[in-house]
């Protein structure tokens, strides 16, 4: 998957492109017109940022992925029929860490599928707080959200504040949350195929953080290894 690197506010796009974000400044700002996006957002102990999606037409997929850095606040508006926005926040946290994500479906039949995948450790907290707002007589929305946070440490403090506020009775909307440890049956599962603690920990960590991101296989790779060199 070949990606163009961007490091300022793009005001038009309107062909089918995948971006990468990896030089990273405060705000960005996307305004996709009729097209098919795929966005994938890397970064490593960085200051609080702030990403804008603009959508009139088209799908996005924006793939973040986040070791240690400050607050992110994602705010997505829909303003036209059949938009669509996927989002993936893959969140390793040594620190207290807020996710703020916004969605405002402004015109009828858009979709919207939020996924947030967070581990804590050392010191480390996430707060995601997702809201969904579909208004009155914007009919036939579709509004997913669900939530996840690992802690491999003994903090509990992590919170996920999941709030549809949706006027409009033609909408299928739904959220789901956990905060946990890793499923004990999973664990069990692996560790009875011969892997040790360890290891099946950190199978299950790259399940949770690189699969459920929608990038190709090279870049699953580039993470996994980012993750065994300086992650871990």
């Amino acid at each position: 998957m070949n990606r163009i690197t961007v490091d300022k506010e793009i005001n038009s796009i309107n062909e089918n492109f995948n971006y990468l974000i990896n030089k990273h400044k405060k705000n960005y700002v996307f305004n996709v017109h009729n097209s098919d996006v795929n966005i994938l957002s890397i970064k490593e102990s960085v200051n609080e940022e702030s990403y804008e999606i603009n959508i009139d037409g088209g799908k996005v997929i924006f793939n973040n992925v986040s070791y240690s850095s400050k607050d992110i606040n994602i705010t997505v508006n829909l303003n036209k029929k059949k938009s669509e926005i996927v989002i993936y926040n893959s969140i390793i946290s040594n620190d207290d860490i807020k996710v703020k994500i916004r969605i405002n479906h402004n015109s009828k039949n858009t979709v919207s599928n939020v996924y947030n995948n967070g581990v804590t450790k050392k010191e480390g907290t996430i707060n995601f707080d997702v809201t969904s707002y579909v208004p009155k007589n914007v009919k036939g929305c579709i509004v997913n959200q669900d939530s996840k946070i690992i802690s491999l440490n003994d903090k509990n403090n992590n919170e996920i504040n999941p709030i549809l506020l949706i006027d409009e009775y033609d909408t299928s909307a739904r959220h789901a949350a956990f905060i946990g440890k890793f499923n004990e049956q999973e664990l069990f599962y692996l560790m009875s195929r011969g892997l040790d603690k360890k290891t099946s920990e950190k199978l299950l960590l790259n399940g949770l953080l690189i699969g459920t991101l929608e990038i190709c296989f090279e870049e699953k790779e580039m993470l996994k290894e980012k993750f065994e060199n300086d992650w871990r």
